[in-house]
């Protein structure tokens, strides 16, 4: 067994989850990230939706991607409609969008990267208000 390598922020408003987040993470770090979400999510009702704000280099070890899978699985059962991910640190965030991606798309979960949190949260409510009408 590791420390936890990364750290989080979780916070729920109205139905919006906010992460902000700074990597890279490990195992570890996502089993502790899996906890907090348990116990905030713990009394969520209706769709909801995530915001991520990722600051530094936000890669995933191979066992950290894979712990990832239980987290997501975690979240649609809870409700989550969709994902707004936000790259705080300007450089190349291709291959934490391609993990990322990888793990939405498995569970079918709308997401969408960003550049700025003004836009993620344009279209996080939009997709929120969408799937409130259906």
């Amino acid at each position: 067994m590791y420390p936890a390598h990364g750290l989080h922020k979780i916070e729920l408003k109205d139905n919006i989850l906010t992460v902000e987040a700074r990597g890279p993470f490990n195992d570890e770090q996502v089993q502790n990230y899996q906890a907090q979400l348990q116990h905030t999510l713990g009394n969520i009702c209706g769709p909801w939706g995530q915001l991520n704000l990722l600051h530094q280099d936000c890669l995933f070890t191979p066992q950290a991607e894979r712990a990832m899978y239980q987290t997501i699985e975690f979240r649609k059962q809870r409700g989550v409609c969709a994902i707004a991910v936000v790259f705080i640190t300007p450089g190349p965030n291709s291959i934490t969008e391609q993990q990322l991606t990888r793990i939405y798309q498995h569970f079918n979960i709308a997401h969408a990267y960003f550049i700025n949190e003004n836009d993620a949260l344009i279209w996080l409510n939009t997709q929120l208000a969408m799937q409130q009408a259906n």
